[in-house]
């Protein structure tokens, strides 16, 4: 009876330790540019620094395009269900988990939804880029006030990207003008006057 006993023990032991082997730990899903919207703002998620995870226990994974959104979801829908949040280091775009990354901030960064808050692999990086910048601050998002600021406002065309930079590696350069050396906008404006001064020349 007892040795019964004692295989039981042995054969239930080898079966939970089996099942603890068999959870896979959460993975960060791909962005599919143009596909996939933020589960909050509705637009399409951009596959760069700026892009944000949620992977919920049910396996369910929500995308975010600024981190701001991310944030705004837990706070409506609290964290019960969340198994693991993702963010991606603004110098490569890789994933790492939210609670393991370090964070910049400025009003003047530039994010999809202006919340001006990039994300780093550690501390160090962080506060590396705030030096090279001159601006901003290595910020604790526990203690952050989720301000948004039209001054880091990114503008989005119908894709996700941004109009107002282009994509190097993990990050987007601010403020790079076209090699004509205007911006985009201002191109824009200019179209109307040239079109008038076209027609004016018919008459």
């Amino acid at each position: 009876m007892k040795k019964w006993v004692t295989t039981l023990g042995a054969i239930v032991g080898i079966s939970l330790m089996m099942m603890g082997c068999g959870k896979q730990e959460a993975q960060p899903a791909d962005i599919a540019e143009g596909v996939d919207k933020c589960d909050i703002c509705h637009m399409h998620v951009p596959n760069d620094h700026n892009a944000t995870e949620i992977v919920l226990k049910d396996g369910k994974v929500l995308k975010f395009d600024d981190i701001g959104c991310m944030h705004e979801w837990t706070e409506k829908n609290g964290t019960e269900q969340v198994d693991v949040e993702f963010v991606r280091d603004y110098y490569t775009a890789e994933w790492m988990k939210a609670d393991q990354a370090a964070y910049a901030y400025d009003a003047t960064f530039k994010t999809p939804m202006s919340y001006g808050i990039y994300s780093f692999k550690d501390k160090a990086a962080a506060e590396s880029f705030v030096q090279e910048q001159k601006k901003g601050a290595v910020t604790d998002l526990k203690n952050h006030t989720w301000e948004r600021s039209m001054s880091g406002h990114m503008n989005m065309n119908k894709d996700g990207h941004s109009s107002d930079a282009q994509n190097h590696g993990g990050h987007q350069a601010e403020g790079q003008h076209q090699q004509d050396g205007h911006s985009a906008d201002s191109h824009a404006e200019s179209t109307p006057a040239a079109d008038s001064s076209t027609q004016s020349k018919h008459y």
